[in-house]
């Protein structure tokens, strides 16, 4: 952008011949470009008023030195008496623009001054102020007033007056423009000016919402840990009483409360995915797959629900051959919330999975995913709002559909995040079928897992391979560290439990537990502090460290990992999960030990 512009460019149109009132002609041109210069680019009042301050001084300066070398060679002469009122004019007329600030704007009263100062200027030094220092110059050469007067009057007239007049023209002209261009340069800088103010808002807003959504993440954190490990102890202690040999009844009652267990365990998991989801803290596994094996096992799950309701529960299949890569825990996610909804309006007749599959190039699948019910259907008015949050159908009394109407916006914000979208398609009377879509890559040969085995077979080969090796557990709540106690001793492990930091750091550095069990919120000292404590022993390098937390947020894994932990148990603790990850850093010890 322009950054310097001269509205009144000198030259030698402007001398006089007399040296000091030049220099001091000069003088007030530059002020005057000074001052349109900061109009333009600097449009501050205190700036401009400071310039102009400037400049009304030195003009008054400039007329007390002028008039007192007319009156030294003219005297009381009627030309100097008239270029004495032309300056007085002038001062008056400078101060009534000056005043209209308290009624116009200020870069408009600017405006107004210098088109005034531009023109007087022009025509007072071109016109009045070079006819009198041609008469003063002939009265100096000899000539009388009246033939000095009479010469300056021809030098004034003909060629002259032209050149007066066609300067005169061009500085009228490139005021005009020069305040067109000021006001648009003001234009645009208030332009940029506001840009960038809403451009601070927007930050702003933008850190607000962060500083929100981090206390919002916050908060579900710590609800997350208050209610999981109650959570913990509840379907902890179910699954070490149904082992054991119990009554009909007894056993009954016991399904009752592991069921209600992990129903509200579902609920927590549901406001912390969408509460991640919305906060992009959410993040996809990506690992081969069978869709086969993640249909059966959804629809494992429901199985003895359809059958209470003598309710059929079907799948068909129509996929080309080879693997995919994905997120199967978020896949079946997505498929039971389906079919949970499909089981709770549906009386009568049966539910159908299908999946199918088509190319979408070289590296990459688009799945589709229907669950179809033969249930009463859905208004149009209610498919609207399906898959929002906290919302449900109306179909049916409330009473048997209760439920925390998450499931489905969980399904539709999962479709998004693989690619894909999600739907329903329903009438009254005739069943609803709900669809999702999601895109996954192909596995590459070398990408491929062997089958895993059964958690049963995990818990033997566990114990058979490391039987009798001390692990210790640090984990403040009794009820939790008893089930876990009990979950690491049919395991064939030796636990040993400390209900601190503090404790556990000790504890480890007298027996030299094979691997460490952490919860990470502890009193004294918390498992964080711990493993670090417990790193920057030489016995505490290599000894492999688990996380135990009942919050659920990446940051959480993050945090264990930088503290040196090695891998990380969400609670409610599954046996199976327990087991799978004990083999594998035992049997990773083990060989790094034989190795050394």
């Amino acid at each position: 952008m322009i950054n310097e512009m001269e509205i009144f460019p000198w030259d030698s149109n402007f001398t006089t011949g007399i040296a000091i009132i030049d220099a001091q002609h000069q003088q007030l041109v530059g002020l005057l470009n000074r001052l349109v210069r900061h109009l333009a680019f600097q449009s501050s009042a205190p700036t401009l008023n400071a310039v102009f301050d400037q400049l009304r001084d030195y003009v008054e300066v400039h007329f007390t030195t002028e008039e007192g070398i007319w009156q030294a060679h003219l005297g009381e002469d009627s030309a100097v008496r008239s270029h004495h009122e032309s300056h007085v004019d002038f001062i008056e007329e400078v101060l009534r623009l000056k005043a209209e600030e308290s009624t116009k704007p200020f870069e408009t009263v600017i405006e107004n001054i210098v088109n005034f100062l531009t023109r007087w200027l022009a025509l007072h030094i071109l016109e009045a102020d070079r006819r009198l220092a041609l008469v003063v110059q002939g009265v100096q050469h000899g000539l009388t007033l009246e033939q000095a007067r009479k010469e300056a009057d021809e030098t004034m007239s003909g060629a002259m007056r032209i050149v007066v007049e066609t300067v005169l023209a061009m500085y009228d002209k490139l005021a005009n423009r020069t305040m067109e261009m000021t006001r648009e340069i003001n234009r645009r800088r208030q332009a940029e000016a506001e840009l960038q103010q809403a451009h601070e808002a927007l930050k702003r807003a933008k850190e607000n919402a962060e500083n929100v959504s981090e206390a919002k993440s916050s908060f579900l954190a710590s609800m997350s840990h208050e209610i999981r490990t109650p959570l913990a102890a509840v379907l902890g202690m179910s699954h070490l009483m149904q082992q054991e040999d119990l009554p009909p009844t007894q056993r009954q009652r016991l399904d009752v409360i592991e069921n209600a267990g992990k129903h509200l365990l579902s609920i927590v998991n549901g406001i912390l995915d969408l509460s991640k989801i919305e906060a992009g803290k959410f993040t996809l596994d990506e690992a081969p797959l069978d869709l086969r094996e993640v249909v059966g096992e959804a629809m494992a799950m429901l199985a003895h629900q359809a059958e209470d309701k003598g309710l059929s529960l079907r799948a068909e299949f129509d996929l080309p051959a080879g693997a995919l890569l994905g997120d199967a825990t978020r896949l079946r996610q997505a498929l039971v919330n389906y079919l949970i909804n499909a089981l709770k309006f549906t009386a009568q007749g049966g539910i159908t999975v299908r999946c199918s599959a088509s190319e979408a190039g070289a590296e990459a699948m688009d799945l589709r995913f229907v669950v179809e019910d033969t249930g009463p259907g859905i208004t149009p008015a209610e498919l609207r709002h399906l898959f929002k949050p906290f919302t449900q159908g109306e179909s049916g009394a409330i009473g048997e559909h209760d439920g925390s109407g998450l499931g489905l916006a969980i399904t539709s914000r999962l479709a998004e995040l693989m690619g894909g979208q999600a739907g329903a398609e329903s009438e009254p009377g005739r069943g609803s079928r709900f669809w999702f879509t999601a895109h996954l890559r192909k596995a590459k040969a070398d990408e491929v897992e062997p089958p895993s085995s059964s958690p049963l077979d995990i818990r033997d080969a566990l114990a058979a391979r490391h039987g009798g090796r001390r692990v210790l557990l640090a984990e403040d709540d009794k009820v939790n560290r008893e089930i876990a106690r009990v979950l690491l001793s049919r395991g064939g492990l030796v636990p040993e439990c400390a209900a601190d930091g503090e404790e556990a750091t000790a504890l480890a550095e007298r027996s030299a537990p094979a691997l460490i069990l952490m919860d990470m919120q502890m009193p004294v000292l918390d498992g964080i502090a711990a493993t670090r404590k417990i790193r920057a022993q030489d016995w505490g390098r290599e000894v492999p460290i688990i996380a135990l937390t009942a919050n659920a947020f990446a940051e959480d894994r993050v945090r264990c990992l930088e503290a040196g932990m090695d891998d990380f148990l969400s609670k409610p603790i599954m046996p199976a999960v327990l087991y799978a990850k004990l083999l594998y850093w035992l049997d990773r010890r083990s060989r790094g030990q034989a190795g050394a």
